[in-house]
């Protein structure tokens, strides 16, 4: 079930499941523009050219004086094979546009598949984060003009979690049956593409056909076998279950009944993220804006630093992920806190061998600390469900 603890939180699971009137009509028009340029091309150039290699082949040896018209007909052949492969191709993003735009309407949220881990805890173990930083790829995006506020400048923050791009990748990536499933989708696609290719009249129509089902099909296959390599030997090495509650109204009789049940749900950092309006309101108030320009360069400081490379070894945001999930996690490192408190206070007061201040600073410095961290937490923890 969808959660969230904030007001008029129906109505805002409501406008998430359901794409605007404008988006709609703006996927409607990119797919359906795709879909007429691909037929307005393939009726003009399939009019005036239906020969390909076979028929090339078939042909008698070219004699010296036909060796250059030869040529000329084997090249326009070959331009129109490749027009027609892009056509096909074009009409297929087209129809993929234009299917997303419909699919969005009846979104609705997906978790990750149980027992599988969470994006983050893949590119802790796969060491993502040390890679990124040993290539210094930070510095060259922003020596490339892509700084930290980029992604505020342009938008992506909001777009991404209105789509549930994030739990999106991190489903499709982390299940386990995400690889076969695009290899089998493959080679369904790439094997009626050699079909069409290697009929015995290969016209313009057919390539055509051949780029509508091979773009895809190499898409596909590239997509596995990258999820297969990020994902493989990866675990679960890390609990981010929690326990809830969820008040059902039955209309049973003429009053009808309450019903309180109670389940683990998992919930990664990323769906929290999303869940909470987080990304939104990040952008909304241009906090990534600010720290770009209270520190010079802030992605090269980063990775200069080696924060990625500690953040990582430590598993620093699995940890949190953990913690925020469970129910009693930011309470459970508050209350250290709590407890140090009072003893430093006391400590203060009573100044023991003339030590007191030493001695509070020595733990209440940590207890503050601890106090923090439990709030922090807490703001990443999933919200209630909807009841």
């Amino acid at each position: 079930a969808s959660s969230s603890d904030r007001p008029g939180t129906q109505k805002q699971l409501a406008s998430r499941a359901t794409m605007s009137p404008q988006g709609a009509r703006n996927r409607a028009l990119v797919g359906a523009a795709s879909l007429a340029v691909g037929g307005k091309l393939l009726s003009e150039v399939s009019s005036t050219f239906a020969c390909g290699p076979r028929a090339l082949a078939r042909a008698s040896p070219p004699s010296a004086l036909q060796h250059s018209k030869v040529a000329a007909n084997f090249a326009s052949a070959t331009t129109i094979n490749l027009a027609g492969m892009s056509v096909g191709a074009t009409m297929a993003l087209g129809v993929v546009v234009a299917a997303a735009g419909r699919s969005q309407r009846s979104r609705v949220a997906a978790r990750v598949v149980r027992g599988a881990p969470s994006l983050l805890q893949v590119l802790e173990q796969k060491k993502l984060l040390s890679f990124a930083e040993g290539q210094k790829l930070l510095s060259a995006a922003e020596s490339a003009g892509l700084g930290i506020q980029t992604v505020e400048q342009l938008g992506l923050l909001k777009f991404a979690e209105k789509n549930k791009l994030l739990t999106t990748a991190e489903n499709l990536v982390t299940n386990p049956s995400t690889p076969f499933t695009l290899l089998i989708a493959s080679l369904f696609l790439g094997g009626a593409a050699f079909t069409l290719a290697t009929v015995e009249q290969v016209d313009f129509l057919n390539w055509v056909l051949v780029g509508a089902l091979g773009a895809p099909a190499l898409v596909l296959a590239i997509a596995a076998l990258v999820i297969f390599g990020l994902t493989s030997g990866t675990i679960k090495n890390r609990n981010f279950s929690r326990l809830e509650k969820v008040t059902t109204y039955s209309p049973i009789g003429n009053l009808g009944s309450f019903q309180q049940t109670e389940g683990f749900r998992d919930s990664t950092l990323l769906q929290t993220l999303e869940d909470r309006g987080i990304l939104s309101f990040i952008e909304e108030n241009r906090l990534l804006t600010l720290a770009g320009s209270l520190v010079n360069k802030p992605l090269t400081l980063t990775q200069s630093l080696g924060v990625l490379s500690t953040v990582e070894g430590l598993k620093i945001l699995s940890t949190v992920e953990s913690t925020a999930a469970d129910n009693w996690g930011p309470f459970n490192i508050s209350s250290a806190g709590l407890v140090l408190a009072p003893l430093a206070l006391a400590l203060l007061i009573l100044n023991p061998f003339g030590l007191g201040l030493p001695l509070a600073l020595a733990l209440g410095l940590p207890a503050l600390a601890l106090i923090a961290v439990g709030i922090g937490i807490s703001a990443f923890s999933p919200p209630q469900p909807t009841k």
